[in-house]
C-alpha cells in the first residue's frame, strides 16, 4: 500500500505538466489576450504570439535560443527573472495554466510551423 501511494506521489508532478492545448487556448485568451494577439502576428501592447513555440526570441537580453517549453515556462512564470528590465508584468500563473498555455502555443506551431522574421521589440 505504501509503495503504491509513493509511486502515485512520484508520478503526479509529471502528470501535472502534460498540458491541455484546448484548455490552454482558453487560459491564454484570459491571461495573454489583454496584451497580445494569440492567433495572429499583429502587435498589440506586446508581440503577436502565433507560432511563438519554436521561434527564436528577437528581443534582446533573453537568454534563450528558441522559445521551447522550458523557455516559455520560465518566461511566463516570471518574465522579470528572465529579463529584469522587461516591460512585461503579469500576476502569477499556476503551473497547470502555464503547461496548458505552452501546449496551446505548441499546437499552433504544429499546425502552422514556427513563424520566422518576426520582430518582437
Amino acid at each position: 500500500m505504501f509503495r503504491a501511494l509513493l509511486l502515485v506521489l512520484l508520478l503526479l508532478p509529471s502528470m501535472a505538466f502534460a498540458g491541455d492545448a484546448a484548455r490552454g487556448k482558453v487560459v491564454a485568451s484570459v491571461r495573454c489576450l489583454p496584451c497580445h494577439h494569440i492567433d495572429t502576428l499583429s502587435r498589440s501592447i506586446g508581440p503577436g504570439l502565433l507560432g511563438v513555440y519554436g521561434r527564436a526570441p528577437s528581443i534582446s537580453g533573453v537568454p534563450f535560443d528558441v522559445w521551447d517549453a522550458a523557455a516559455l515556462d520560465a518566461w511566463i512564470a516570471s518574465p522579470r527573472s528572465v529579463k529584469p528590465n522587461t516591460r512585461m508584468a503579469l500576476p502569477p500563473i499556476a503551473d497547470r495554466d502555464r503547461a496548458d498555455i505552452i501546449a496551446y502555443f505548441k499546437s499552433q506551431t504544429d499546425a502552422v510551423g514556427p513563424v520566422k522574421g518576426v520582430v518582437d521589440k
